[in-house]
């Protein structure tokens, strides 16, 4: 192999890669927590409430103008736990 691969597939994968390319390891371990979310739809918005809109909550356009509540949440099948990591594992690999 010849500098950093372009695909990580297996948790041993980030493990090797972090002793010969630390700095890129880490880069992609941070993609991994930064990926694990996604926009959940909660329900319809009735007229006349604007709904919820912060930091894990949003307001989208759906069909016949009608709006949809959106939550931010943590996607059990994301790349992360699907590798075997947990979210402590990687923030421990990252801050050491």
């Amino acid at each position: 192999m010849r500098g950093f691969p372009k695909h990580l597939n297996t948790k041993q994968d980030y493990e090797n890669c972090l002793k010969d390319y630390p700095e890129e390891t880490k880069a992609k371990l941070k993609n991994l927590l930064e990926s694990r979310f996604i926009w959940q739809d909660k329900e319809i918005i009735e007229s006349g409430n604007e709904g919820i809109e912060d930091s894990t909550h949003r307001v989208v356009e759906i069909e016949n103008h009608d709006k949809m509540q959106q939550e931010l949440v943590e996607d059990v099948n994301a790349e992360i736990f699907r590798l075997g990591f947990t979210v402590e594992e990687v923030e421990g690999l990252i801050n050491d």
